[in-house]
């Protein structure tokens, strides 16, 4: 069974070479490789034809989902198989997807290593990113499109990624929610590893994180019925604590001066203090399952990043909300 393996690649001449290096010395005999350059502005493509065997293709820039679906209506095999540019699989990689794939299961997805230990912020990013993996059972209701192969028919018949999604945010889970609407098992396994180059920069982070609860209100605004609890990845802790975040970082602070102005400050204060208590209960969890892999003094930083994040994704939703849920704009 050919496997059509698909990158899309926006400016990632850096990391790419080692990426297509991995992706064709995997040990599952019978593979292609195409990159699709999404409009980049740097080397991609000209590095990508340096590999032989490589097949590649470019549009003007639309978005990863957007070049994925042309990968596949590019792709010969049965199988469509898919990281990022910045990932690095290991060498059983696609044997772990492939063996996970039969009649009922229609996607198979894994897990991240780590490709830039040396940064703080990418260990930490990589430590919650594996806390939340350790819970996941074989079946699962969201597969991230950096480490996943479907079955090529079940992908096109519910129409591949949705391209409104023009940032890599949201349509990956769209195309878990489609397929699980038409019928369709996804599995997760533990023994499909890509590393990852996770982000170094605390505000081209924050920046990401901010889109993501943008496009979040567009994914839970077309799948409705998902945004009461979310997913297996990030579930209802994760839809509230943004918008209670917000509250603590805005709102409560000039309530309480007002409040004291008029001379009833300590009720406010309590108030105030119990939406603290509220919302530092949230994280709990998280950090009790990371302490076991952060060192203490990156588990402070840790938790100092999960509060900003989750502010720069309250600005993202308010910005989603006022677009998406009161204009009531569409991105097709």
């Amino acid at each position: 069974m050919l496997v059509s393996i698909v990158i899309p690649a926006y400016n990632g001449a850096e990391t790419l070479p080692q990426c297509l290096e991995a992706c064709l010395a995997q040990d599952y005999p019978n593979t292609e490789v195409i990159v699709v350059n999404d409009g980049s502005t740097d080397a991609t493509s000209e590095v990508a034809a340096r590999f032989e065997g490589v097949v590649v293709v470019s549009q003007e820039n639309q978005g990863p989902a957007a070049a994925r679906n042309h990968g596949a209506r590019v792709a010969r095999g049965d199988v469509l198989a898919y990281t990022d540019a910045d990932c690095i699989p290991r060498p059983e990689w696609i044997s772990a997807l492939v063996a996970r794939l039969d009649d009922d299961v229609v996607a198979v997805g894994g897990t991240y290593d780590i490709a830039n230990p040396a940064s703080r912020l990418a260990r930490v990013v990589q430590a919650e990113i594996a806390v939340r993996h350790s819970q996941f059972e074989e079946a699962v209701d969201f597969l991230g499109s950096f480490n996943v192969a479907y079955s090529k028919e079940a992908f096109e018949a519910v129409g591949g990624f949705e391209e409104s999604y023009t940032w890599a945010s949201g349509e990956d889970n769209d195309l878990a929610y489609k397929l699980q609407d038409a019928g369709g098992c996804l599995r997760f396994t533990r023994g499909a590893v890509v590393a990852h180059f996770h982000p170094e920069g605390l505000w081209s982070y924050l920046q990401t994180q901010r889109r993501h609860g943008y496009w979040r209100v567009k994914l839970y605004r077309d799948h409705p019925k998902r945004a009461q609890g979310g997913d297996q990845y990030a579930g209802w802790p994760d839809l509230i604590a943004p918008p209670l975040s917000l509250a603590v970082a805005f709102l409560l602070p000039c309530v309480v001066a007002a409040e004291f102005l008029a001379g009833h400050g300590l009720l406010v204060l309590w108030a105030y203090g119990l939406l603290c208590f509220a919302y530092g209960i949230l994280h709990v969890p998280i950090a009790l399952r990371l302490r076991t892999r952060l060192s203490p003094s990156d588990l402070l930083y840790c938790w100092l990043v999960l509060c900003i994040r989750d502010l720069a994704r309250a600005l993202g939703l308010v910005h989603g909300v006022w677009f998406f849920g009161i204009r009531k704009c569409e991105l097709r």
